[in-house]
């Protein structure tokens, strides 16, 4: 059943007639917006604010904070688009919150396989956001790998997968050894070994198709064995067509 406007605007959602009320409100002001506890003015507050100010990184953890408590969808939209849109020097406050937002991420391999031939979207809600950001932000995610934070490492594969299948840069090559070694690093972790047996669909590297190959044949979990084919085919196909 269709929602109705009010149901709407109780979940956040806002049209340009709505930002177009408050617009004149200066910035203390639309600050004070993202207090109320009706959530489509906290949407105005962050959509106005990101337009009207620069994002810098006292706006970002604000908005990093406040995705964090919102349970509204609308109003979460908001923030992440805002966040979409940091500069590259505030990733590092974003990438804290990797892993911690919400419940969606994944606890256990998934019993169906993905069937797209695309690259599935990041559940995780921070993961996504850096996903859509510039591929300037792939150092900082490559650093998240080299830590001991197992569930900000399982999304940040996804982010880091998700850039490389979409942008070919120079700068892939340095990701996809990062994800080698994370998979040597964490290979008793089955959904960081599931996540990476995944993201190498997105590199034409000799080295990835042999280990692809490898887990194809020879891992312990039929899931993966499956993941890896699906990589492996993917990769094949965008290599014949050039």
């Amino acid at each position: 059943m269709k929602s109705s406007d009010e149901q709407l605007k109780r979940r956040g959602f806002i049209t340009l007639e709505d930002i177009n009320n408050y617009i004149d409100l200066e910035t203390d002001q639309l600050q004070m917006l993202l207090k109320s506890k009706e959530a489509y003015k906290r949407s105005i507050g962050i959509n106005l604010l990101t337009k009207k100010n620069k994002l810098d990184e006292e706006l970002v953890s604000l908005f990093c904070d406040m995705l964090f408590y919102e349970k509204k969808l609308y109003t979460k939209i908001e923030l992440c688009n805002a966040l979409k849109l940091a500069p590259a020097n505030s990733v590092k406050i974003i990438i804290k919150y990797l892993g911690v937002i919400g419940d969606n991420q994944y606890r256990e391999l998934p019993a169906k396989q993905f069937g797209k031939k695309s690259y599935p979207l990041p559940r995780d809600i921070i993961a996504r956001v850096l996903a859509h950001m510039s591929v300037k932000v792939l150092q900082e995610l490559n650093n998240v790998l080299k830590t001991d934070n197992i569930n900000a490492i399982r999304e940040a594969i996804d982010a880091i997968g998700f850039i490389c299948f979409y942008n070919r840069q120079e700068d892939n090559h340095r990701a996809m050894e990062n994800l080698l070694l994370c998979l040597n690093c964490h290979h008793q972790d089955d959904i960081i070994r599931w996540k990476i047996i995944r993201a190498l669909m997105s590199f034409d590297s000799t080295k990835v198709i042999d280990v692809l190959t490898d887990y194809k044949k020879n891992d312990s979990s039929q899931i993966i064995r499956n993941e890896a084919k699906r990589s492996l085919s993917i990769i094949n196909s965008r290599i014949s067509a050039y």
